[in-house]
């Protein structure tokens, strides 16, 4: 198996002498060799082992349970860790949650990662992982690029992994359920919300299950047509889309998210004052959404009804404060109006969240020449 350039840091040492032998339990077996991390910038070959420490040890085994699941001494550096550090798990879990918090995702996958391996049998680190790859997919902003199925289709693969455990963590249905959702199967969301229902115990998350299983059950019977048309819209073939929404929307007037199907493809063909009636529709069965609020921002704006266009987006931001098309679109929006500074600072808050936005580059770039030139 070719080395993970993730371990390129890592060296393997015996037990220095200095060490005891036993730790809490454990026993050392001076025949393992050990796993120490050395820091970036350090060429591994030049480093010198009177600068070990422990934290060194805690890291290389951490990163060798993360990222070479084939080795042979998995079980030796787990026994290690837990009789060193017993609340290292709780400790790994907190920080991970904080980095996915502050979308620093790669650090978040890889203590995750780590907790697996150091806690094979632990369903929640698991389950975590997947949902820390559903956090990074909601920030891939093109859902047929190659990099946005390769993740949704990992990720669906772990949750059919995951579903079969479901029993001994029912958050496993709740979550699963709203994967699927915004997959556009709502047959399989249904199934997903009512196995939670049967097992979940926490109020909230049964009353949001009792709502997906309403708001499914209208659809999971007619799911193909619907999802046909999702598929059409998104390819660029709106009319057809369109044709069949319509069809649906004649056995189904009270489906949101087909109104919002409908606005989106109207919206798409610029047919912008259709698509805001539609979008209206979608919000009145709905209720404040952070979508449907930026499609009838967007149709506004279009319209030239700039005012209306910013009480939309204003509010969507309250639901949603760090969503990166809506804080563009409030950057294109003062653009329009002529609020240079205001359409910068908007650019800039996207290129903070999101540094390979280059949408938002552009856009600041262009601002740039344009105050050069006045």
């Amino acid at each position: 198996m070719e080395k993970n350039y993730k371990l390129n840091q890592i060296v393997y040492i015996s037990i220095p002498e200095n060490i005891s032998h036993k730790i809490g339990t454990l026993d050392l077996d001076p025949s393992v060799l050990i796993p120490i991390e050395i820091p970036e910038g350090v060429d591994p070959s030049s480093w010198k082992s009177e600068d070990l420490s422990w934290e060194m040890i805690i890291s290389g085994m951490l990163k060798v349970l993360a990222y070479d699941p084939e080795n042979e001494n998995l079980p030796y550096y787990r026994n290690f860790i837990h009789s060193s550090k017993p609340d290292i798990t709780a400790e790994l879990t907190q920080s991970a949650i904080i980095k996915a918090q502050s979308s620093d995702f790669d650090l978040a996958e890889e203590i995750f990662l780590a907790l697996i391996g150091l806690n094979p049998q632990d369903i929640r680190s698991h389950l975590n992982l997947v949902l820390l790859y559903e956090n990074k997919l909601g920030e891939i902003k093109d859902k047929f690029s190659a990099p946005y199925v390769e993740l949704e289709n990992q990720i669906e693969s772990l949750y059919a992994n995951l579903i079969e455990q479901a029993e001994d963590l029912p958050d496993i249905y709740f979550n699963a359920a709203w994967f699927y959702y915004n997959k556009q199967d709502f047959k399989r969301s249904y199934e997903l919300s009512s196995s939670y229902l049967s097992m979940g115990e926490d109020e909230q998350k049964r009353s949001e299950a009792e709502k997906l299983m309403r708001e499914c059950s209208e659809l999971k019977d007619t799911n193909e047509i619907y999802r046909s048309a999702y598929r059409l819209v998104s390819e660029d073939k709106n009319q057809e889309g369109l044709d069949l929404i319509d069809q649906f929307l004649n056995e189904n007037k009270n489906v949101w998210n087909a109104w919002f199907l409908k606005g989106w493809a109207l919206r798409k063909m610029s047919q912008f004052e259709e698509g805001l009636l539609s979008f209206k529709q979608a919000a009145e069965l709905k209720g404040p959404h952070p979508d449907i609020l930026n499609e009838l921002a967007i149709c506004s704006l279009e319209l030239g009804n700039y005012d209306e266009s910013r009480k939309y987006l204003e509010e969507a931001l309250s639901l949603d404060a760090e969503n990166l098309k809506i804080i563009s679109n409030m950057g294109i929006l003062s653009l329009k109006e002529k609020k240079m500074e205001e359409a910068s600072a908007f650019f800039r808050t996207v290129i903070a969240l999101d540094p390979e936005d280059t949408i938002a580059a552009e856009y600041l770039n262009f601002i740039e020449k344009k105050s050069e030139q006045t």
